[in-house]
């Protein structure tokens, strides 16, 4: 299956005309899920960063639409991507959505997917741990705070896992990704 690179998934995102506020945060999570990538291929394990980075890029180029519509967000996204020839990306795609962390069939399985749920739980228009990203949301969509809450605890031991693997501390782990951020960020 084919995999846009960086320049062609920035081209797609670009075609979106999305809000600015989800290109800045499509364009940061790719960079954390990047570096959370090469963390965990560092330690031996089989992943395609390719396929981390353009999902991250392109995992919220639904959103507009579902937040019209009401489909699935995440869902949309993917069936968006396959049509465009770009299968591989769906799964990442599909299962980033916080409410997934707590659907067995949605939840992210495979490191690409893990990586690019993770990016996007610690992204919003700036890098965030966890709590102060599910908090935010909670604050932003209080009807769906008891989702969010229950989300915590996955999303957590998501992260502990991609830390276990990389043979770091979560606190590491979480220094270096908002080091990718920010690195972004100021460039």
């Amino acid at each position: 299956m084919a995999v846009p690179d960086r320049e062609e998934a920035g081209r797609i995102l670009a075609g979106r005309r999305l809000p600015a506020g989800i290109v800045r945060h499509s364009e940061g999570v790719a960079r954390v899920a990047v570096a959370a990538a090469r963390l965990v291929a560092a330690a031996g394990v089989p992943l395609d960063v390719r396929v981390v980075e353009a999902a991250a890029l392109l995992h919220d180029i639904d959103k507009p639409r579902t937040r019209a519509s009401g489909e699935p967000h995440g869902e949309v996204g993917a069936r968006m991507l396959e049509a465009m020839g770009f299968g591989e990306l769906a799964a990442a795609v599909s299962s980033h959505p916080v409410s997934c962390l707590l659907d067995e069939d949605r939840f992210p399985r495979g490191w690409e997917p893990v990586i690019v749920s993770l990016a996007d739980k610690h992204v919003e228009q700036a890098f965030l741990t966890i709590d102060e990203r599910l908090d935010s949301m909670a604050e932003r969509y209080p009807e769906y705070r008891e989702e969010i809450e229950a989300a915590r605890r996955p999303a957590h031991a998501l992260e502990s896992e991609l830390a276990e693997v990389a043979g770091l501390d979560v606190e590491e782990v979480v220094r270096r990704l908002r080091k990718a951020w920010e690195a972004g960020a100021t460039g």
